[in-house]
């Protein structure tokens, strides 16, 4: 096309652009190559675990599952052409299932240090250990006041070693006994201990706190700040780099048209947001 033909086209698209009718750049940039199996089924396989709202749960009167990951997933599949099949799985199983084949990848997976000779990460949220206890319960004040008392942690996400270690830095070393961690096998079995007295205080991740309060009023009360800063994030082997670099993509446009801010204050996380997959 010559000059001239193409001057007509030129003023129609700035035309549009002045009256903010053309999407925004980030929108119309072209969706990297998917894995040639992945997109010849159309379909993407995701593990999950359907018990852990607000992150994905099967609502009672209906069994459908929902969450900021059904959400999130659905809209960046949708980015790129797929549709989402879930695996619901352990965190424990999570890793072999994307190591054998039987997942294409995981969400709500801690991004943890020594996971990375296994895995990448798309960090998509924030988290935290949060503290909390019953607000009938003695003024606790601040974190150094966990120090001797009986905490509830969840083994199967690993906040056991996690509060022992905080422990050993911030009461041991200072001199102050250390908090009596006793590990369950989940969180509502630490929050039953709670409610029966067999232990002081809680810990749970920072994103799930708000659903946990909303859901049983009155009962309990935060203690602090989060004792750490986490990001949680979709999780890929490491021969699965085309697929992450995909999920990064989608994931960055929907931050940039909103869908992801949306998304997360529908679910009360908009705290937990993060800047960028690479800043959180």
């Amino acid at each position: 096309m010559d000059g001239k033909a193409g001057a007509p086209r030129r003023r129609c698209l700035l035309a549009l652009a002045a009256l903010g009718m053309l999407p925004p750049i980030a929108s119309r940039a072209a969706a990297p190559q998917l894995p040639a199996e992945i997109a010849a089924r159309g379909t993407l396989v995701i593990a999950l675990f359907a018990s852990f709202p607000p992150m994905a749960y099967k609502l009672p009167a209906d069994n459908r599952l929902v969450g900021v990951d059904v959400d999130l997933a659905a809209d960046l599949a949708k980015r790129l052409g797929l549709r989402v099949e879930w695996q619901d799985t352990s965190y424990e199983s999570a890793i072999n299932a994307m190591a054998t084949g039987r997942v294409d990848m995981a969400f709500s997976m801690l991004n943890r240090p020594e996971s990375a000779a296994r895995l990448d990460y798309v960090d998509y949220l924030t988290s935290g250990m949060q503290i909390y206890t019953l607000a009938s319960h003695t003024s606790i004040a601040g974190p150094e006041g966990l120090c001797g008392l009986r905490l509830g942690a969840n083994r199967r996400n690993g906040f056991d070693a996690a509060v022992r270690a905080w422990s050993n830095t911030h009461c041991v070393a200072q001199g102050r006994p250390a908090i009596q961690i006793q590990a369950t096998e989940g969180t509502p079995e630490a929050r039953l201990q709670l409610r029966q007295s067999r232990v002081d205080t809680v810990v749970q991740s920072s994103e799930s706190v708000p659903y946990t309060m909303a859901r049983e009023a009155g009962p309990y009360a935060m203690v602090g700040e989060p004792l750490n800063r986490l990001t949680i994030g979709m999780a890929f082997v490491k021969k699965s780099s085309q697929l992450r670099d995909a999920m990064r993509w989608a994931l960055e446009q929907s931050i940039a048209d909103g869908s992801y801010a949306a998304m997360l204050a529908r679910h009360d996380l908009a705290r937990n947001a993060i800047a960028s997959s690479t800043t959180p």
